[in-house]
């Protein structure tokens, strides 16, 4: 596993993966934040806990929850990352190569998911920080007092909305995998992708109520929300956790017993 970690970095690490990485972290933080700051309106009759306000963004945690929502709105580009990353091994032929170098699958597999996700731990890290200057930036212009951001209070909750953040992320990568290892092909995997988390689970949605507690990725959304009238981000997390439980199961089955053919 630990080889398998380190060969996966060695690939994360080139120049030009880092340098298509630093664009995307700078576009979602300022763009990111420019939209949450400017899309909240003050608090009104109908406001409900859910409801993002301005006053709710003077809160301590409202600077890391700009980073949450502004995050929120990439979740369907973060399936689809984590697809492609791993579904592309199977389509080029490289994870039969691996294999003969680490005959151990499931420890293989594990490595490459354990990379992965430790890159997305320090991309969203940095990202969580530029969201945060680029929010108190802008916040001034929408006459949000920035003050409680720096308190004990304000820490803990960028811990949290970090740590929620991470477990979203978690999600999606577990469930592309999943994905990307019963389909071994790129096109296909990216087709059922994209066609399962962009329209089909929110048409759905209208058509079935239950949907929103059901779906994986409707419950992520819900999630990363801090909760909908549906469904309540504790069950949602939970869920999910089963979801992700699942999927790991269902991948280590599928990659130990299955002919590595191409």
């Amino acid at each position: 596993m630990i080889r398998a970690f380190r060969g996966e970095l060695v690939k994360l690490l080139r120049h030009r993966v880092l340098l298509l990485t630093a664009l995307a972290v700078v576009v979602v933080a300022v763009g990111g934040a420019a939209i949450v700051l400017l899309g909240a309106d003050p608090a009104g009759p109908g406001s409900t806990g859910q409801d993002l306000t301005l006053e709710s963004l003077a809160d301590a945690g409202g600077g890391t929850e700009v980073f949450r929502r502004a995050a929120s709105f990439a979740g369907f580009f973060m399936f689809v990352v984590f697809v492609g990353a791993v579904a592309i091994e199977f389509g080029r032929g490289t994870f039969r190569t691996m294999v003969l170098r680490q005959p151990a699958r499931i420890r293989l597999l594990a490595g490459k998911m354990a990379a992965l996700l430790a890159y997305s731990g320090v991309v969203l890290a940095v990202t969580l920080v530029l969201t945060w200057i680029a929010a108190r930036l802008i916040a001034p212009s929408q006459n949000i007092d920035t003050s409680a951001w720096m308190s004990l209070g304000g820490l803990t909750a960028g811990i949290a909305d970090y740590g929620a953040v991470l477990f979203w992320v978690t999600g999606y990568a577990i469930l592309g995998m999943l994905l990307a290892v019963l389909t071994r092909s790129v096109p296909v995997a990216l087709a059922v992708g994209i066609a399962w988390a962009g329209p089909f689970e929110h048409l759905l949605q209208d058509a079935w109520d239950p949907a929103s507690q059901v779906f994986p990725g409707l419950l992520l959304e819900a999630f990363i929300a801090g909760g909908t009238p549906d469904v309540d981000a504790t069950r949602a997390f939970l869920t999910v956790a089963v979801y992700v439980a699942v999927a790991a199961g269902i991948a280590s089955v599928s990659i130990s017993r299955r002919d590595v053919t191409a």
